[in-house]
C-alpha cells in the first residue's frame, strides 16, 4: 500500500475524511416551539473529563445551529446498528427533522430530547461556540448521562466511506506461549 500525493482540494479532503470510521449519532434539541428535532452527525468527540465536555460540529447556515444557539443546549445520542431508520430520517437535508414520539425516551429532567434506543445519551449545555469556517464547534458541558441498560443491546452503528458499517466481533484467542526448548548436553 502506498500513499499518493494529491492536492488539498475539497474532493480529496472528503475522500480522506471518509476513511475515518466514526460512530453515527443524532444530535437532538428543542426548536423554538418546544418540538423535538434531530440531526445525524459523525462530527462528535470527547474533549475533557474534568469538567465533562464534548464537542460537535454544525454548519452555521442550518436550522440545527440556530436551534442550539437559541436554546443553549443539545444532546448526543450514540446510535446502535438497529437505528438506521432514525439516522436516515435525521440526515435528510434542508428540513427540520421532527422526532417521532415513539423514538423518544421519557423526559426525566433531561434538558434535551433523548432517543429511547440510543446506546448512550449525553445531555449538554453549550459552554463555547467557536466559529471555524462554515461551521461552529459547539463545546457542551455534559449535565446528564443516559446509558442503555439492555443486556442484548445492538452493536454501534458506524459510518465509513459513505456507508453504514457494523462491527464484526472477531474471535481472537491469545496465542499459546512457545514451548520451552531445553538443550541438554548428552555426553
Amino acid at each position: 500500500m502506498a500513499l499518493e500525493h494529491v492536492g488539498p482540494d475539497v474532493t480529496a479532503f472528503k475522500t480522506a475524511l471518509g476513511t475515518f470510521a466514526s460512530s453515527v449519532n443524532v444530535i437532538t434539541m428543542w426548536d423554538e416551539e418546544d418540538r423535538p428535532v434531530g440531526m445525524t452527525a459523525t462530527a462528535f468527540a470527547s474533549v475533557s473529563t474534568d469538567p465533562l465536555l464534548v464537542l460537535i460540529c454544525v454548519n452555521r447556515s442550518t436550522r440545527t445551529y440556530l436551534h442550539i444557539a437559541t436554546g443553549g443546549a443539545f444532546a448526543v445520542n450514540i446510535l446502535g446498528s438497529d437505528a438506521r431508520e432514525v439516522s436516515d430520517y435525521c440526515a435528510r437535508p434542508g428540513l427540520d427533522k421532527y422526532l417521532r414520539e415513539e423514538w423518544l425516551a421519557p423526559r426525566p429532567g433531561w434538558r434535551s430530547p433523548a432517543l429511547a434506543g440510543a446506546l448512550a445519551y449525553l445531555d449538554c449545555e453549550v459552554e463555547q461556540d467557536v466559529h471555524a469556517g462554515t461551521h461552529a464547534i459547539l463545546i457542551g458541558r455534559v449535565i446528564s448521562i443516559g446509558l442503555n441498560s439492555d443486556a442484548a443491546e445492538p452493536l454501534p452503528l458506524l459510518h465509513y466511506r459513505g456507508a453504514y458499517r457494523q462491527l464484526q466481533i472477531l474471535d481472537v484467542r491469545p496465542r499459546p506461549l512457545p514451548l520451552p526448548i531445553v538443550t541438554e548436553d548428552l555426553t
